[in-house]
């Protein structure tokens, strides 16, 4: 395939699965020898994700901040389509796919490809362009809300990096960071610490299940930050406290958390998080929302764990001894915990790796020049994208909402 030049719109700098993807693909094409330039929003706080496209050596063009009029950023966006020779924009998730769909993107003058990897459908996306989901249970919404051209491409993971024995110094050195012996089992969580996707509220759960096993051979690792780490580092003080010993541990972000994926004997979350602590060989609870715990083993739960991302829905259960009762029964069984290892690092070469999802796009791009939607594909969608960019938005504003 010859070169191709494309513009990728990030959906923000933090160092969310997402975006993470998106640097992991545009690398991998660029040693392909295609031609990459990466573009963001500027934001208030740290932006972790510049210095990680920066050690790709990635191209990346960050403009304005938070305030910033949507058509300055647009404006923005089109004049480095025109210096960089775009031939055509990957816009990751909603906002970036209206920034496309208005700026460089605009009457048709270049094709957009946008992949949205959230757990909800959500309006506002060109409908008469490819629209890739990272979830098959999806696939139904994205019809039903009118999207002619979907693809389902599931998130990649760099299971070359990520791979058991990648980070074994460094891993030794985590452990004991964070105060885990030999033999103690060290259980960690990779997360952001926001409220969405009830993140925040597995890492309480998870807290609470260590609290209620009161077993002083388990310690706790949460490794990320965000808006929820002060709440939490209070929570874990006070349950440590109550244990009388560090058994819980957060270490802040980390722009390379796999020294602690390699460390841990077992791994708790969800989405790309929990397919990494796959990739590296390690049994795996994931998180979901209202409750929702369940150990990813061969059975009926794998399919749907797939299709949702490692994600899933409980039943708000009042507390966390269903979860506490899943970590004893792998703790106590080593000779399992290496099975399930072993078939999750299978599981995930085998189904989500970054050559096969890389090589996913190139295709979608190929077709995209081939045959790219035109002015007809943007006229078709503009009233439905001026609806969802302009009316919504000031009947809200008249509405006091």
């Amino acid at each position: 395939m010859r070169s191709v030049r494309v513009l990728v719109h990030l959906n923000n700098l933090a160092l969310g699965g997402a975006q993470l993807n998106a640097v992991d693909i545009a690398r991998t094409l660029r040693d392909r020898g295609h031609q990459p330039v990466l573009f963001a929003q500027g934001v208030d706080g740290p932006a972790p994700l510049v210095e990680l496209a920066a050690e790709h050596d990635l191209d990346l063009v960050v403009a304005g901040d938070p305030g910033t009029p949507h058509a300055v950023i647009r404006a923005r966006l089109t004049k480095l389509a025109e210096e960089h020779g775009s031939q055509l924009v990957h816009a990751w998730e909603v906002r970036a796919a209206r920034n496309a769909y208005f700026g460089p993107g605009r009457q048709g003058r270049l094709p957009i490809v946008t992949t949205f990897y959230g757990i909800r459908m959500l309006r506002g996306m060109p409908r008469y362009q490819p629209l890739v989901l990272g979830l098959g249970a999806l696939m139904p919404d994205g019809r039903a809300f009118g999207h002619r051209d979907l693809r389902l491409i599931e998130p990649p993971v760099d299971t070359d990096a990520d791979a058991p024995g990648t980070a074994t110094d460094a891993a030794t050195a985590f452990r004991a960071e964070v105060g885990a012996a030999p033999d103690q089992l060290l259980l960690c969580i990779v997360t952001r610490l926001v409220s969405g996707l009830e993140k925040d509220a597995g890492v309480s759960r998870t807290m609470a299940a260590v609290r209620l096993l009161d077993d002083p051979g388990l310690v706790l690792a949460v490794v990320g930050g965000g808006p929820s780490e002060e709440r939490l580092r209070a929570e874990a003080a006070r349950l440590n406290e109550e244990l009388g010993r560090e058994a819980i541990v957060l270490t802040g972000q980390r722009p390379d958390p796999r020294p602690a994926y390699q460390a841990a004997d077992l791994v708790l979350g969800m989405g790309g998080s929990a397919l990494r602590g796959l990739a590296f060989g390690k049994p795996v609870i994931v998180h979901g929302a209202s409750g929702y715990t369940a150990i990813h083993e061969p059975g009926p739960l794998v399919e749907p764990h797939a299709s949702r991302c490692m994600y899933g829905h409980g039943d708000h259960p009042a507390d966390a001894k269903a979860l506490a009762a899943q970590i004893r029964a792998l703790a106590d069984a080593p000779a399992r915990r290496a099975e399930l290892g072993a078939w999750g690092r299978d599981w995930v070469v085998g189904r989500f790796s970054l050559d096969h999802v890389s090589t996913a796009f190139e295709e979608i791009y190929r077709e995209l020049l081939r045959q790219p939607p035109g002015r007809t594909a943007w006229l078709r969608d503009l009233e439905q994208m001026s609806r969802y960019e302009f009316v919504k938005p000031t009947a809200r504003r008249l509405l006091g909402r």
